[in-house]
């Protein structure tokens, strides 16, 4: 979780907008607004592709210590399998966070420091054994998930983190990705020049080992991503850092979803150097609000909507990965210092496993109670459909409503999403720019309110409804009606 001085200079969560979606689809009865809906325009323009959308743009972060329990990441555990699988058969799984810089390698058998805790941090360390890595492995070759995997470098020790390094990849083979060398170490370096000095080593001794290596991880450091770029491309496999919109106390539904035009600006000095350095770029830990979420935000469906404008605004511009945060109560409230509180008892299934997640994760549950879907995971799926696609730009006149639009070309076929953030205004998108595109289906991300935290439907997905027919017309022009607080993906294929 990124320092609080820099994240109170990012705003971010709902983002500018390109692309659109067709078809004519009524409103809900009970939500037939009083009043016309806002008239917007999206004009897409197919003739200049932009960037190709990564296989690996959705993607999960956990905590080292949900590693403690081997039962967790196993293949044997096939309902979180399927649910990793159903989201994206390509997926990267990031291990990190906070307590990374507080694991300690069983097999290491060199002298250690005593490592100091710090307020808001990790209070004691976390042994992690091989059977954890073994259970993991298997978990990465059911879901077909790479791996990327962070190493302690607070304790100051390089050959442990080599040690441990070779034994991941032992572990997991080919499912390795990169081994990244501390979390956030903005939160305990002085600066760019002090991480470099500490990481060095680390990467010298890994590098050694023959294991692949990937950076800095860090916070909200657009800089140190730049001058980690510059000075150690040539031996990373991609660059990394986080993003959070803001601390939880500071979230709101209003805030997660208006919109971060500063960050986005970031993101573009970022895949500058990334583009000199020819490395992919990924947030590798990524969420709504840090420390922990925001409840009532970051698990309702007003996440899914931020979460699928924030991806495709991102892969928009060229981010390769976003690894989502989360995992249980007790990984992520231990990771700040704190007690998980007690779960719900003789609730309904869902509640309980709600009760034993971390606010803002999109998958709930555990082990022994099994796994649901969260709102944000539908947000995740919608903007997947786009992996593999071309972006194209486009031109979106809001008409003064909270939306945002895409569109890409895949295979033949042009592929459009719409999200409407606003809370009060329903809308109607004239979009154009179609010509040479026929029949088509539009699909519509849905619940009961901005609020819900189930009753969410994703269309076209896993069996559910399958949508509505629809065509642009002879001039490459059609409409779609976009109720409030809701979004929609549309595929047309090429005329015949």
């Amino acid at each position: 979780m990124a320092d609080a001085t820099r994240r109170n200079l990012l705003k971010a969560a709902a983002l500018l907008p390109l692309a659109a979606t067709c078809g004519g689809l009524a409103f809900a009865a009970e939500r037939v607004p009083a009043a016309a809906p806002v008239k917007a325009r999206f004009a897409v323009e197919t003739a200049r592709p932009g960037r190709r959308v990564s296989d690996m743009l959705a993607g999960f972060s956990y905590e080292t210590l949900q590693l403690a329990d081997p039962a967790f990441f196993s293949a044997d555990n096939h309902a979180l399998v399927e649910l990793f699988r159903a989201l994206n058969p390509h997926g990267v799984l990031r291990i990190g966070g906070n307590t990374s810089d507080y694991t300690i390698w069983s097999g290491y058998r060199g002298e250690l420091p005593v490592q100091r805790t710090r307020k808001g941090g990790p209070q004691r360390p976390f042994v992690l054994r091989p059977e954890a890595l073994e259970a993991l492995a298997g978990f990465l070759h059911a879901t077909g998930w790479k791996l990327v995997f962070g190493v302690n470098l607070k304790i100051g020790v390089p050959a442990m983190a080599a040690e441990l390094a070779k034994a991941v990849q032992r572990a997991v083979g080919d499912r390795l990705l990169a081994i990244q060398i501390g979390n956030e170490a903005n939160n305990y370096e002085a600066d760019y020049a002090a991480f470099e000095a500490a990481w060095m080593p680390y990467a010298a001794a890994i590098r050694a080992a023959g294991v692949p290596i990937a950076g800095p991880d860090s916070g909200a450091n657009t800089d140190w991503v730049i001058a980690y770029a510059r000075r150690h491309g040539r031996e990373n496999v991609f660059l990394s850092r986080h993003y959070y919109r803001d601390a939880a106390p500071k979230g709101s539904i209003t805030d997660l979803l208006g919109g971060d035009p500063e960050f986005l600006g970031e993101v573009g000095q970022i895949m500058q150097a990334a583009d000199a350095a020819r490395l992919p770029f990924h947030l590798s830990e990524a969420n709504s609000y840090y420390f922990g979420g925001r409840d009532g935000v970051s698990n309702v469906f007003a996440s899914a909507l931020w979460g699928a404008d924030f991806m495709l605004a991102l892969a928009q511009r060229g981010v390769a990965g976003i690894q989502f945060h989360g995992g249980t109560l007790e990984s992520v409230e231990a990771s700040l210092g704190r007690d998980a509180a007690a779960g719900a008892t003789g609730a309904e299934l869902s509640a309980r496993r709600d009760a034993v997640t971390s606010r803002y994760s999109a998958i709930a549950g555990d082990a022994a109670l099994g796994f649901q879907p969260r709102p944000l995971y539908h947000g995740m799926r919608l903007a997947q459909q786009f992996a593999g696609a071309r972006m194209l730009p486009g031109r979106l006149d809001a008409g003064g409503a909270n939306l945002a639009a895409y569109a890409a070309q895949r295979d033949g076929a042009l592929l459009l999403a719409l999200v409407n953030k606003d809370a009060a205004r329903d809308a109607a998108v004239a979009v154009s720019g179609l010509r040479g595109y026929g029949a088509g289906r539009l699909m519509r991300l849905s619940a009961p309110s901005l609020e819900s935290r189930h009753g969410i439907v994703l269309e076209g997905v896993d069996g559910a409804a399958a949508g509505s027919a629809v065509a642009a017309d002879a001039n490459g022009d059609c409409r779609v009606a976009l109720p409030r607080g809701s979004a929609a993906w549309l595929r047309l294929d090429r005329s015949v």
